[in-house]
């Protein structure tokens, strides 16, 4: 569940694996964001049960998205709807993540 209206969120999307084994990372503070509301429907939306763990798949990537204190972990071949509109929203609007 997002934060109490009014409240930023720390939104955090981390993507490693692939062919060579990479990790890259984006950020969003909505704090900062011109789209504050937009986010927090966004997040308001994502489902409650992350998606069932998928046979391993070579050279998959794995994403790790963060909301304030809740993570989880989907794998590539599993990342649609909801979590992947989350993900393609912070990798294009969010500012890379060297941490």
């Amino acid at each position: 569940m997002p934060p109490a209206y009014g409240q930023g969120m720390h939104i955090a999307v981390r993507r490693t694996g692939g062919f060579a084994g990479t990790t890259r990372g984006w950020r969003v503070d909505t704090d900062t964001c011109a789209d504050p509301d937009g986010w927090r429907e966004l997040v308001g939306a994502l489902p409650h049960e992350v998606p069932a763990p998928s046979p391993a798949v070579r050279d998959d990537f794995t994403w790790t998205i963060t909301v304030e204190e809740r993570s989880v972990t989907i794998p590539g071949s599993r990342l649609d709807g909801e979590w992947a509109t989350l993900v393609s929203r912070v990798r294009n609007e969010g500012d890379p993540d060297t941490g």
